[in-house]
Formats: C-alpha cells, structure tokens, sequence
C-alpha cells in the first residue's frame, strides 16, 4: 500500500515541473482556434509535421503580407522565453529585401500592445523540408506581451507551420541553459 501511495504522489509531482506551452493550439490540430489571420490561411491534414493536420499560407499573385499570429501576456517571473517551431516551405520566391520570405517573428509589446522589440525565430525562401527552428530570447525589461506571427511576408509561395511553442524560462533556467551552449 506505501509503494501505491508514493507512486501516487510522484506523479501527482510530475505537472509541476513540466514546461507549459503559452502558445494554445500551437499544432492546430483544432484548425484555427485562437489563432488570428485565419483567412489568409488553411489547414492541412496533407503536409504536417505531426498530428493530424498544420497550417499554411499560400500567395500566387500578390506580395501582401499574410499572416496568422497570437498574443500571450508575459507570465510572472518569466527572464526569457524560448520559441520552437517546425517550417517548411514550397517555391517562396526570392526577394531584393531578405524579410520578404516565409518567417516567425515574435514582437514584445508593453501592456498596451506597444511593440518594445521583435526576433526573427525563422526565416526561409525557395523549396525546403521541414525544419526545426528553435531561438531563446531574454525579455525585454518592460514586455508584458509577446505577439507570435507565423507569415508569407510580401512574396509568392507556400509555408508551412506545425508544432509551435513558446516556453518560459526564470533567470537560472536561462543561464543553465547559456553556459551549457559554451
């Protein structure tokens, strides 16, 4: 009965220190819940990296900028934060300017949507695989939002978005995490 109970407990345990994803419905699997830009994308049960489906962002004729995105508030505590995401891309065309391409880009704001700063998480053009792009990015001092953006900025082509996460890190975290890169 002890060996029941502590097992109990060790998994009670368990939740408590596993990260938790700020980003809700990162792998679209319920399509474009709580997502933004909905109408400038799709979802795709086809190209995906896991899961059921992910989205994309296709653009033939126009170099608009097309893009979904979601805003977070800055949790507590939080020193730094790090984004992963899975990309690929189909035929994005070249441009002159290098942020015409298929991106994520995470934009800290202040309380008001302010943007204080942005971080360019991935970035590709022409025709890739799919790739893990993954970036830790210390809070800027007065950031108490962070606007994600998964985009087509400005060129032709298809972009793909699957498993997208944002983690917080406390100071030690990062730091552990710094001096462990070295």
């Amino acid at each position: 009965m002890k060996q029941l109970f502590f097992l109990g407990l060790l998994l009670m345990m368990l939740p408590a220190n596993a990260q938790t994803n700020l980003i809700k419905n990162g792998s679209f699997e319920n399509e474009f819940i709580d997502w933004r830009g909905e109408e400038s994308a799709m979802i795709s049960p086809y190209e995906k990296k896991s899961g059921k489906s992910g989205a994309n962002i296709t653009q033939f004729v126009d170099a608009e900028w097309k893009a979904l995105d979601q805003i977070i508030s800055i949790p507590k505590n939080t020193f730094a934060v790090e984004c992963s995401v899975w990309m690929k891309t189909d035929e994005v065309e070249t441009q002159k300017e290098a942020y015409k391409a298929g991106a994520v880009i995470l934009e800290f704001t202040d309380a008001v949507e302010k943007q204080i700063s942005t971080e360019n998480i991935a970035q590709a053009t022409g025709s890739t695989e799919w790739t893990h792009y993954k970036k830790i990015i210390k809070v800027p001092a007065d950031a108490k939002k962070i606007r994600i953006m998964l985009a087509l900025a400005q060129t032709s082509g298809t972009v793909f978005f699957d498993d997208v996460k944002l983690i917080t890190l406390t100071e030690e975290a990062y730091s552990k995490l710094n001096s462990d890169s070295k």
